[in-house]
């Protein structure tokens, strides 16, 4: 018997051991759990690495031909290098998060107390409520429309078309009535007509204080015009994911936050960098300003990044009163010439028939496409 428990607590300790392996560079120099979090993290991707290679060398070793099992293993080869070096500026990426943010453990879940909200299914709830937070409204029907993609050349369009609106349902999580904002990116396809990309219902919650909070979201991904999958969907408090907060009500220049968190699946960060921005002043690089809400030094700016994608980020725009009206894309700090830019803003649906500076043709064939989508969105009543 004696020697049975000491065999079982050998192949304990070899198991508990196996990420120390794994890792290499194990946690002992990690002091914080911030920092050990992206250790962490770190081993999972090399696991999943590693898990990949033997994969795909299952699949060469299974060639009749010669070179043809030969190339397939310097493909995987090289894969596996790449992957692994991915792996390591991922850790690097997270690790600069935790020196940001001076962050030890993430455990927000206490600040979704229901006495630090507002409930947005009251309907006698007072409008002023939603002129909280300056720079993101929640109010029902608030909707605008942006383009998206590179610059086209003249005569040409953007690559996307992005409609916004505030819905009146919510979505009760962890006890907090969360609004349900619908967020829908098309893309022309090649009969010249719109199809959707993505359609998110997200979800956000309005403090108190003024802040919004991310609660999670539903991302319905389309591939040719058809579902693909809900990759980037979380919800606070389901399988570990975590709130955060999208934009805070008074923004101070030089800080950050987590505006949700799943490891590996929601990571998104955002910085303060400026809450007197303009955009011309940066250079033609950065796209300068937007055409129809000018930021004339007015603006706050931000860099929203997500560490799984080192090098990747967009620099944003928020103007007092109006709300998100530019975003830059960005690969290590260098403007992609990527934009996403806002056309318009109204208090209901009716702006895309009512602004001409919303870009749009057809508003009813639009709105047609919009309510096969999203009904609970845009069929109305």
């Amino acid at each position: 018997m004696k020697r049975l428990v000491l065999a079982a607590f050998a192949i304990a300790a070899a198991a508990f051991s196996l990420p120390a392996i794994a890792g290499h560079d194990y946690v002992k120099d990690r002091t914080t759990v911030c920092e050990r979090t992206a250790q962490k993290m770190f081993q999972s991707c090399r696991f999943e690495v590693n898990e990949e290679w033997y994969a795909t060398n299952a699949k060469c070793i299974n060639f009749g031909d010669p070179l043809q099992r030969w190339m397939c293993k310097q493909e995987a080869s090289t894969a596996y290098r790449e992957d692994r070096r991915g792996c390591r500026d991922q850790r690097e990426a997270r690790e600069e998060v935790c020196k940001l943010l001076g962050e030890n453990r993430y455990d927000p879940e206490a600040l979704l107390d229901t006495d630090n909200f507002y409930d947005l299914d009251d309907a006698t709830l007072d409008p002023i409520v939603y002129e909280s937070n300056p720079y993101f409204s929640l109010e029902p029907g608030h909707t605008y429309v942006a383009r998206a993609g590179e610059v086209p050349e003249e005569g040409e369009n953007f690559e996307e078309t992005i409609v916004v609106t505030v819905t009146d349902e919510v979505r009760e999580i962890l006890g907090v009535n969360c609004r349900i904002v619908v967020d829908i990116v098309l893309v022309e396809n090649d009969d010249g007509e719109l199809e959707a990309v993505e359609v998110t219902d997200d979800y956000y919650a309005l403090a108190k204080n003024g802040d919004v909070h991310y609660c999670g979201e539903v991302a319905r991904n389309f591939e040719d015009g058809a579902l693909n999958n809900l990759d980037g969907s979380f919800e606070a408090g389901r399988d570990y994911a975590k709130s955060g907060i999208l934009i805070k009500a008074a923004p101070i220049s030089g800080t950050g936050h987590r505006q949700e968190y799943l490891p590996g699946e929601a990571e998104d960060v955002i910085q303060y960098l400026n809450g007197d921005a303009d955009p011309t002043s940066v250079g033609p690089g950065e796209g300068g300003e937007t055409e129809f809400f000018p930021c004339i030094g007015q603006c706050v700016k931000t860099e929203e990044f997500i560490p799984p994608e080192p090098g990747a980020g967009e620099f944003k725009y928020f103007k007092a009163g109006t709300g998100f009206v530019l975003g830059v894309g960005l690969e290590d700090g260098e403007p992609t010439g990527e934009r996403d830019e806002v056309l318009c803003i109204g208090d209901s649906l009716d702006v895309l028939n009512d602004d001409p500076n919303c870009g749009i043709d057809d508003a009813g064939e639009l709105l047609d496409l919009l309510c096969e989508l999203s009904p609970v969105a845009f069929c109305g009543d």
